[in-house]
């Protein structure tokens, strides 16, 4: 089976688009979305739509929780806040629905977890070997049976391995081959807002017969994106970190 992984969409169509564009040429099977489908950007409807009508199968992010009501913005900072709630209120009601029927993670075909944040939390981020640690420690705990797991949040690209309660975080290359050995945390980056220091949308392809993985960077127009920030008043500050990639 050939996955592709995407998360942090974020309702950038333009993004997304391009993605999608790139995902049929890679002749995959399912489409896996780790969450935060909206938030940030001004399209949270044809995302939601294009998400449903290409068949993804998603769980839940936070601002995708925060967009229908399901936790608090408190903790957000004042640019997403003002995002969310902007989008709370755009949001069609029959796409507030569907991301209420999305679960906060999902065991896919027995062969690996897909959590928005973290596998104990789904609000909790992985930027660190020590947090891949509690990750892998909950992982042998809960899913004794899973030895990889994909992850989101962080917008960040990252791979993590674990034998034998070492972890070791793998920052070279684009390719890797996942060993029968040991225990896998894996973060596609972001589709709709990188912050792994490119510019463009990234995700992950997931061949689950030779346990290959590769990361797969999508250039898109950037540009019509940020005009659209614009024309919502939106923080422009939103517009300004698609082109430095963080």
């Amino acid at each position: 089976m050939r996955y592709a992984i995407v998360g942090d969409i974020h309702a950038n169509l333009e993004a997304l688009g391009a993605v999608l564009k790139d995902i049929k040429a890679q002749r995959v099977d399912k489409v896996v979305c780790l969450g935060d489908i909206v938030g940030y950007y001004t399209d949270p409807n044809p995302c939601s739509k294009l998400c449903r009508k290409s068949k993804f199968i998603c769980i839940r992010g936070n601002h995708d929780d925060a967009a229908i009501g399901l936790c608090d913005v408190d903790d957000f900072n004042p640019t997403a806040q003002t995002a969310i709630l902007w989008t709370a209120e755009k949001l069609k009601e029959e796409h507030k629905d569907w991301l209420r029927t999305l679960p906060e993670h999902l065991l896919v075909g027995d062969q690996f977890l897909a959590v928005h944040g973290a596998p104990w939390d789904p609000y909790a981020y992985i930027f660190t070997p020590g947090a891949a640690l509690r990750g892998f420690s909950y992982m042998r705990n809960h899913h004794p049976s899973i030895n990889l797991c994909f992850f989101g949040h962080t917008h960040q690209r990252a791979l993590y391995t674990s034998e034998e309660n070492a972890v070791q975080e793998v920052s070279e290359g684009t390719h890797y081959t996942l060993s029968d050995q040991g225990l896998f945390l894996i973060n596609p980056g972001s589709v709709g807002q990188s912050r792994d220091g490119r510019p463009g949308a990234s995700y992950i392809i997931y061949n689950s017969e030779k346990q290959e993985i590769e990361f797969v960077h999508v250039p898109y127009n950037i540009e019509r994106t940020q005009h659209k920030v614009a024309a919502a008043n939106l923080p422009m500050k939103l517009a300004e970190r698609l082109s430095e990639g963080y």
